[in-house]
């Protein structure tokens, strides 16, 4: 009897764990099948993104001329040199020969957004109490610039709100860049660029589309962005290869550089040279170059209103010979023209308290050339790589005086030219180190014309710098440059700056293009 009664407890004992199990491991089961089931279904789509992008890749490829050799292909062009090296980026996998100065643009995964953030900070002294950051923005121009009795004021500048050079002596938090990209799908790529300053405010810097597979070279793009004239203009400041901007666009386009809601047009033909083309049109909100006054100005001093966008139109071209395996060049044109610029010039006069103010209307054309030369050393971590890049800018704006406290001047035709040019070079002189040198002058053309002769003088600055890479996420600089700013018409500004700039990168962040 007790063994019968012992052995049905123990059955018992056993079977109810057993089933107990036997239940989890099928829910376990269950689960993992359908885990699986998912990220079947995940991968599938990206073979299929990516199979498709093969495709496109194939199909570009076949429509261009076969290299003779594999030594005419050019990573130096199509792909940044090695990182970190001299003004480059992440390496990438391939080199075509016609490569596509514009860039790709990766998802971080197939499912989520490329995420990055960026961190640019450093401690700036100069020996004018820490105006001087200011002021190199602020060289005397006949059009546009900012001095002390001779003010040309441009009320739309506070609408761009935020500053990259806005620097006091001591510690300053530029910016903290926070980035958004991704492949949408087979059809579109799109990113956002936002900075966050140091009070905590956000500005939406660039948020745009850009077509992935449009026929015959062609692509677009729409949002906000910066422009591709010229060749330092739609570089963020964490990609500059110097602490702050050059003077030529400092002066004659804004710290922004031309930087608008608008759409452009691509096409890359196909012809045995890399050939860029490029039109954009915009809506001509910008900070110098086609800015407009406020409504309440327009107003007061009997200007027209701000007429519909776009005012502002951009032609480029970009062409890129093939030089081997360790040369790249880049040569550019550009030109852009808005078709509504208004400024008010006030004044004083001697003896005199009581501000004049004559307000110009009119409209402003804008001419640039640029090149730039990179030589990949072949070195550890950029040693022994090179690069040249110099630009020069035409400002040309003719205005008529549309008010004025005296009569005699008003609808008189003034034409005001000021251009700049700047010439910088950097070399890897030991793994992960770079030494940089900068010469930027504004104002070799000066002048007045039209029914006033005048004739201004130029401002100019000699910079240095040396920048450790410490890896492709981190970077540290220190910059001395040697400033004289003209800032009226008989007085001038010279002054020593040094900065120590700090560059951090968290997260995922794509190659810069050429």
């Amino acid at each position: 009897m007790r063994p019968s009664i012992l052995a049905a407890g123990l059955a018992t004992a056993l079977t109810v764990p057993a089933a107990a199990v036997e239940a989890s491991s099928a829910a376990e089961i269950a689960e993992l099948k359908s885990m699986l089931e998912q990220m079947r279904t995940q991968y599938e789509r990206r073979i299929q993104d990516l199979e498709d992008r093969l495709a496109q890749a194939e199909r570009r490829s076949a429509r261009a001329p076969a290299p003779a050799t594999p030594a005419a292909t050019d990573p130096a062009i199509s792909q940044p040199m090695r990182a970190p090296s001299v003004g480059a980026s992440a390496p990438a996998a391939t080199a075509p020969r016609l490569p596509d100065f514009r860039g790709t643009l990766s998802s971080g995964t197939a499912f989520n957004p490329q995420i990055s953030v960026i961190l640019n900070g450093n401690y700036y002294n100069d020996g004018i109490d820490g105006s001087g950051a200011a002021l190199v923005g602020q060289a005397l121009q006949p059009s546009g610039g900012l001095a002390h009795d001779h003010d040309h004021d441009h009320a739309q500048d506070a609408d761009h709100g935020h500053s990259h050079g806005g620097l006091n002596n001591g510690f300053n938090f530029s910016e903290a860049e926070l980035s958004f990209s991704a492949t949408v799908d087979p059809y579109f790529d799109a990113a956002a660029h936002l900075a966050v300053m140091d009070e905590g405010d956000v500005h939406l810097e660039e948020a745009w589309l850009q077509t992935r597979a449009l026929p015959h070279g062609l692509r677009v793009k729409a949002g906000k962005f910066l422009s591709d004239f010229g060749y330092a203009n739609k570089q963020h400041p964490h990609a500059w290869d110097f602490v702050d901007q050059n003077l030529a666009y400092l002066n004659l386009l804004g710290e922004h550089g031309l930087q608008d809601m608008g759409v452009q047009l691509t096409w890359l033909p196909e012809l045995p040279v890399y050939t860029l083309l490029g039109v954009e049109a915009l809506q001509g909100d910008q900070e110098r170059f086609g800015a407009t006054l406020s409504d309440e100005d327009q107003e007061r001093l009997g200007l027209d209103a701000t007429e519909d966008g776009p005012r502002l139109w951009t032609l480029f071209a970009k062409v890129a010979p093939d030089l081997g395996l360790d040369h790249a060049l880049q040569f550019g044109v550009s030109y852009a023209r808005n078709t509504q610029h208004q400024e008010v010039h006030a004044h004083t006069h001697a003896g005199e308290d009581e501000v004049h103010e004559n307000a110009l209307a009119g409209e402003a054309d804008l001419w640039g050339v640029d090149l730039v030369y990179k030589y990949d050393g072949s070195g550890p971590h950029g040693q022994g790589d090179f690069k040249f890049q110099t630009e020069y800018l035409r400002s040309i704006k003719d205005l008529d005086i549309q008010s004025s406290p005296h009569p005699e001047i008003i609808g008189s035709r003034r034409t005001f030219t000021t251009d700049g040019v700047y010439a910088q070079a950097l070399y890897g002189f030991a793994p992960r180190w770079t030494a940089g040198v900068r010469y930027d002058v504004v104002g070799l053309t000066n002048a007045v014309s039209g029914d006033a002769q005048l004739d201004y003088g130029s401002s100019d600055r000699w910079s240095l710098n040396l920048t450790w890479n410490l890896s492709e996420f981190s970077q540290l600089r220190a910059q001395y440059a040697r400033n004289d700013i003209l800032v009226a018409e008989n007085e001038r500004e010279r002054f020593d700056a040094f900065y120590l700039q700090f560059l951090m990168s968290l997260g995922s962040h794509g190659a810069h293009a050429f």
